[in-house]
């Protein structure tokens, strides 16, 4: 008999959060941190007929991305929120030899041994077992296979960074996984992990590259409105408290942007590490 797998309450609260800013996280996020995912595919260099895995593809624009350069290859995007699959199924529809999927990566459902390239940006940092995740990138890909990770670097280093504490504190509740958000991009980090599922880094790289807004009140409704802590600064918060937070996050983010031609200027540090599994 098999028995069933429960899920902790909280991932369960993370799966809805993310369902309630789909539509937000690809407007004010996506196309923005695709600049990061950009630099770390051309590391990868994906062959052109590969098989490729997207792992936490949220409204699907690495999977895009990917797919674009594998001209004879397929690519699945996969994701544990229902709500970011339905939008990336809806908006890239047209793309040929492109398909999204719900899945896990702490518990990915794919096949051992069965995809040349993996994917997974700006994923790690949400899930509960980190180590149970790349264990399933290593187990996925086949021998000689290559994987991308991308995570955020330290979080002095990240413009959005100050909205966990400025949100959690008001509202009493603390995630057990925004402590980690910064951690995997410390020095040395993420390689450790990967050796320990059985993979070699190729390269590890530090990704220095601001994020543009129109303004700084358009960031911080990116930062405040447009992520996982929504629901939180939304639902748990008193009018007064949804106020002095949102000043708060004004005046931290006017301290560290530069004004240019088209708007603002945030800093954002990403840090991408390619891997292959040996054989």
């Amino acid at each position: 008999m098999r028995l069933a797998v429960i899920e902790p309450v909280e991932k369960t609260g993370m799966r809805n959060a993310w369902g309630r800013v789909a539509a937000a996280y690809d407007e004010m996020w996506a196309e923005r941190t695709s600049l990061f995912t950009e630099a770390g595919l051309d590391l990868l260099a994906p062959s052109p007929d590969a098989t490729a895995l997207d792992i936490g593809c949220g409204p699907g624009h690495t999977a895009v991305l990917l797919a674009r350069r594998l001209t004879h290859g397929t690519t699945t995007g996969v994701d544990f929120a229902p709500s970011m699959i339905e939008r990336a199924r809806n908006r890239w529809r047209d793309i040929p030899r492109l398909d999204f999927d719900l899945d896990d990566a702490e518990r990915l459902s794919r096949p051992d041994a069965s995809i040349d390239v993996v994917t997974s940006t700006f994923t790690l940092m949400y899930c509960y077992d980190a180590l149970a995740a790349v264990g399933h990138v290593a187990r996925v890909l086949r021998p000689g296979g290559r994987a991308l990770l991308v995570v955020w670097g330290p979080h002095q280093n990240v413009w959005w960074s100050p909205v966990i504490d400025i949100i959690e504190r008001r509202a009493a509740y603390y995630s057990s996984v925004c402590p980690m958000m910064f951690f995997y991009g410390l020095p040395g980090v993420l390689p450790r992990m990967l050796e320990q599922v059985g993979l070699d880094t190729d390269e590890a790289v530090t990704l220095d590259t601001p994020m543009r807004y129109a303004d700084v009140d358009e960031a911080v409704s990116a930062a405040v409105l447009a992520g996982p802590l929504a629901g939180l600064f939304q639902n748990r918060l008193a009018d007064d408290a949804k106020a002095a937070a949102w000043d708060e996050m004004t005046a931290r983010v006017t301290a560290v942007s530069t004004d240019g031609p088209d708007g603002i200027a945030v800093p954002a540090e990403a840090v991408a590490v390619v891997a292959r599994k040996p054989g």
